[in-house]
């Protein structure tokens, strides 16, 4: 821009002076030749002037120069680095002989020009004028003062284009328009624009106005009170339109190409941001570093900004107040949040984050939280299931993310885990979650999660989990099956997971998923059960229906809150067509011995289970000892928060009748062997 700038000072003078002095017989056509290699001189540029050079005289002496060029330097595409299509000035003759230059209005009508860094990585506008031809040019043309009633700059282009790496801005449709330039004062500009980029892909329109200060050298220069609207479309993207504002004071030094912005205040997407920030390569691509602030804003406001609704959750203040510190970067290519501090409702999170804007986006990051209370964020139901709802495809196929997330305790409804950590990626349609890992309730957990969405979506999990408190992971789920809290298991368990699964949806997931979980546990507690009330009844009740007597002492009270602790636990669940089916459970302790099979229907959320309790009774020397210490089979049944439980008496009285046929074959026997003994006695006699 300073190569121009000088071009057409120059030409200022040099013709001003040549119209001075020949005021009646000039003719500026005639003199083409000698006023472009003056220029040239000054500049280190070739200039041609092709069209007519009018003039008009006193007062002002007006002139109209048609189809201006400035030729490229040796090395780069374009053949021009600017050109003009019509020059209009109008210098008042009097104040030149004073050495002063007074403009009435400088027109530039259609001007192009072309910035290029070539493969070599030079730039087409570096001056290579020798400094000696340029100080001359200065010395000869030392100005008392100066003034110009403004400078208007209209239908013009500006192309920047980046050989070694393809990348191409197009300003079209450029309009520049300044305020009277004194020396002293600040220079009022608008500018409006339309601007288009290939990578990343968007264009869109600009609107900015400022006051220039420029300092003694000219090529440092301020730019106070800057406002810049742009309205941006990004055909390839989600996001079609975006908005953004900025107002800030700057600094800008031509010569090293750097700009500051001060006190800058911006508003994107919603959001209301601030900062001070450095700009570098401010004619190629340009750089801005420094520290951003993000004004508290809402989760839904902002999706919003992406056509996307926030579900309702359970907490309504959930993802309402979220607010940033950090360190930005970007060449608009990649975005870099560094040192990040930020709160998410109650939560704090640090770290970092990358976004690269490219053909194919990319985010990475790497964040850390304090504590993060899932319930609040429960997604409420707006009659659509949650399992029913399907996975994002498309944003799956075409994302690209990697990053590692920490969270120091994350709060669940029934359970609380500490230090979890994920490492994930997303790339061409495969989703990687590993490893998993967390504490939880004194135990441990790892996992890994795949997710196959290339082709029809398919999942694979595998997790273990050692010596975690059984609080946490199964009683939620018995208080959900059965409906009933007061049935608890304690102790630590181990487990095994290994499920595979494919649909479009977590409950095609359900309907298709096939593998085991295997639960094991040294020691196991259970409460809410009296098994010896349980077993007594049995027999009590068989008594009274087969009429035959059962002393008081031996039915016991029920003891609520009853515990019976087992020395092992063990079930194999295998998952099969949205069913859970499980033949081997085993619980073991000197009191009871617990078997049972059954199937939990995960889709239809219906249970059908046959639990066995078997009694260890220690002496069975009478019937009603022999009938407790018999296998007693229940039915538990029905669908979850409503199940039954019923004992299964037909079975018993099958088990029963067949214990007491033998026993009375076994009193039979005893009584022929008692009669035997006694015929062989007196017959011995």
């Amino acid at each position: 821009m300073k190569t121009v700038i000088k071009v057409f000072v120059g030409m200022i003078v040099l013709i001003t002076i040549a119209v001075v002095g020949f005021v009646y017989t000039f003719d500026a056509n005639n003199y083409k030749e000698e006023i472009a290699a003056a220029v040239e001189a000054a500049t280190g540029r070739s200039i041609t002037i092709g069209g007519d050079m009018n003039i008009s005289l006193y007062p002002w002496i007006g002139i109209k120069i048609h189809d201006v060029a400035i030729e490229n330097r040796e090395g780069f595409s374009r053949r021009n680095f600017a050109t003009v299509d019509q020059f209009d000035i109008r210098v008042k003759i009097r104040p030149l002989f004073e050495r002063r230059l007074d403009v009435d209005k400088l027109v530039l009508h259609r001007l192009d020009i072309n910035l290029e860094t070539n493969l070599d990585g030079e730039k087409n506008w570096t001056d290579t004028a020798k400094v000696s031809g340029r100080t001359a040019m200065e010395s000869k043309f030392d100005l008392a003062g100066f003034h110009i009633d403004g400078v208007d700059i209209t239908d013009s282009k500006l192309n920047w284009l980046d050989q070694q790496s393809g990348k191409q801005f197009k300003v079209t449709k450029m309009n520049v328009s300044t305020q009277a330039f004194q020396q002293g004062q600040p220079l009022p500009v608008e500018i409006k624009a339309y601007i288009e980029s290939n990578q990343p892909k968007w264009q869109g329109a600009v609107k900015a106005a400022t006051k220039l200060d420029f300092h003694s050298d000219a090529v440092v220069f301020d730019a106070n009170d800057l406002k810049l609207a742009v309205k941006a479309i990004f055909p390839d993207h989600q996001i079609e339109r975006v908005s953004f504002v900025l107002a800030a004071d700057s600094a800008v030094n031509v010569a090293e190409q750097t700009a500051k912005l001060k006190n800058a205040r911006l508003s994107a997407f919603g959001l209301k941001m601030s900062g001070s920030f450095d700009v570098h390569n401010i004619f190629s691509v340009p750089v801005i570093q420094g520290p951003l602030k993000v004004n508290t804003f809402d989760a839904g406001t902002l999706a919003k900004q992406f056509n996307v609704d926030m579900p309702r959750m359970a907490k309504a203040t959930a993802l309402k107040a979220i607010s940033l510190k950090t360190l930005l970067k970007t060449d608009f290519n990649t975005i870099d949040f560094d040192d990040i501090y930020g709160r998410v409702d109650q939560s704090s999170v640090t770290g970092s984050l990358t976004i690269v804007v490219a053909a194919e986006p990319e985010v990475r990051f790497a964040l850390e939280a304090d504590s993060v209370h899932l319930p609040d964020y429960q997604i409420i139901s707006d009659g659509t299931r949650p399992d029913d709802v399907p996975l994002p495809l498309a944003f799956v196929r075409e994302a690209k993310l990697k990053g590692v997330l920490d969270i120091e305790s994350v709060s669940l409804a029934h359970a609380a885990l500490k230090q979890f950590h994920i490492t994930s990626t997303i790339e061409k349609g495969v989703v990687s979650a590993n490893p998993i890992r967390m504490q939880v309730h004194g135990g441990e957990m790892k996992a890994a999660l795949r997710l196959d969405v290339r082709k029809t979506p398919t999942a694979r999990l595998v997790a273990k989990m050692d010596k975690v408190d059984a609080d946490a992971v199964i009683n939620p789920l018995l208080a959900t099956i059965t409906g009933d809290e007061t049935v608890t298991l304690s102790g630590l368990v181990d487990a095994d997971v290994n499920l595979k699964a494919n649909g479009t949806s977590v409950s095609a997931m359900k309907q298709t998923g096939k593998g085991t979980i295997k639960l094991m546990m040294d020691t196991a507690i259970l409460q809410g059960i009296d098994f010896d009330n349980a077993s007594r009844s049995v027999v009590v009740d068989y008594a009274r229906r087969n009429d035959f007597r059962v002393s008081r002492k031996f039915a016991s009270d029920y003891v609520p809150g009853s515990k019976t602790e087992f020395n092992s636990l063990a079930a194999t669940l295998k998952l099969s067509n949205g069913k859970l089916v499980n033949s081997d459970l085993s619980l073991v302790s000197d009191l009871v011995n617990v078997s049972g099979t059954g199937t939990i229907d995960l889709i239809n959320e219906i249970m059908e289970y046959r639990p066995v309790i078997d009694m260890n009774v220690r002496k069975t020397v009478n019937v009603r000892d022999k009938l407790r210490d018999h296998p007693m089979e229940y039915l538990v049944q029905g669908t979850f928060g409503e199940i039954a439980t019923n004992f299964d008496v037909d079975k018993y009285d099958l088990w029963v009748g067949r214990l007491m046929l033998q026993e009375a074959k076994a009193r039979k026997n005893r009584r022929i062997n008692s009669q035997a003994d006694s015929w062989t006695n007196v017959l011995s006699k």
